[in-house]
């Protein structure tokens, strides 16, 4: 039988696991489920529609399958989902999708530390790291392991590439390719560690970071693209993976530190009136 604090609040309609363990003053609500090994810290509320997978941590304090922050009715057969061994750390809020019959997904394994918030429609992969106090506006999809530095806002319906890591108090407006490493409001290289630590072999290490290098050396995204696709690495699964990326979304993609400073010193010591 699942252990349920006697101060938490369960609806009758709620399906615990179990082994699930819901702590002090916590609201479990309506068509939310809890999967086998959860444990739900004290003070944490779930709404639902929502269901959380297995051997997850949640709270406390945490808020998780509200109402989109959205001008309009949220109809209620939208979801949140959250994939297994997942922890959600203290006061973070994750918010379900504002569309009928559609879910804000949260993958397996990840890592949203305390304060953070996933917005409305948000698409978040397995093994993703959202830091403390990350901002991730609606719509938004982070790739997987993918990382995202405390106090970073991500823009709507931007995408985060995999394994792209964004730097501490960033704010992406535009989107961030697969292995990227976003600081200073730019891409300023490929992700290096994470690329090792993921267990890229050798070739296609070089491949990225040549593909970096073509990407650094052009201003739109499609001139970079098609350099790419014309390099000898281009059969390479990563190289890839950037250039579809490239050619695809709707919001453009993120400048290149390199190029960004480029345009800025081709103005310094400029007369003005």
């Amino acid at each position: 039988m699942s252990q349920i604090h006697p101060t938490a609040v369960i609806h009758p309609r709620a399906e615990l696991a179990d082994d699930a363990v819901i702590g002090p003053f916590c609201v479990i609500g309506d068509r939310v489920t809890v999967g086998g090994g959860t444990i739900v810290e004290s003070h944490t509320v779930i709404c639902g529609p929502t269901r959380i997978g297995a051997r997850c941590r949640i709270g406390p304090m945490a808020a998780l399958g509200g109402d989109g922050q959205f001008r309009g009715a949220v109809p209620e057969s939208s979801w949140l989902i959250v994939g297994d061994e997942t922890i959600v750390r203290e006061g973070v809020s994750l918010h379900r999708s504002i569309k009928e019959g559609e879910a804000t997904r949260i993958g397996n394994r990840c890592y949203i530390m305390a304060t953070a918030h996933v917005g409305h429609d948000c698409q978040v992969g397995d093994d993703v790291t959202l830091a403390n106090a990350v901002l991730l506006a609606g719509h938004v999809s982070v790739g997987d392991r993918a990382f995202i530095g405390g106090l970073s806002w991500i823009h709507q319906f931007c995408r985060i590439g995999r394994l792209a890591i964004v730097g501490g108090f960033e704010v992406a407006r535009k989107d961030v390719p697969p292995f990227a490493a976003y600081v200073h409001g730019g891409l300023k290289a490929y992700n290096a560690i994470g690329c090792r630590r993921a267990g890229m072999d050798a070739k296609a290490i070089r491949a990225v970071r040549a593909a970096y290098q073509q990407i650094h050396s052009h201003r739109s995204a499609r001139g970079a693209a098609d350099a790419i696709e014309a390099s000898d690495s281009s059969g390479v699964a990563e190289v890839r993976e950037i250039v579809d990326f490239l050619r695809s979304g709707k919001r453009g993609i993120t400048a290149s530190c390199r190029l960004a400073r480029r345009a800025d010193s081709s103005h310094a010591g400029e007369a003005t009136d």
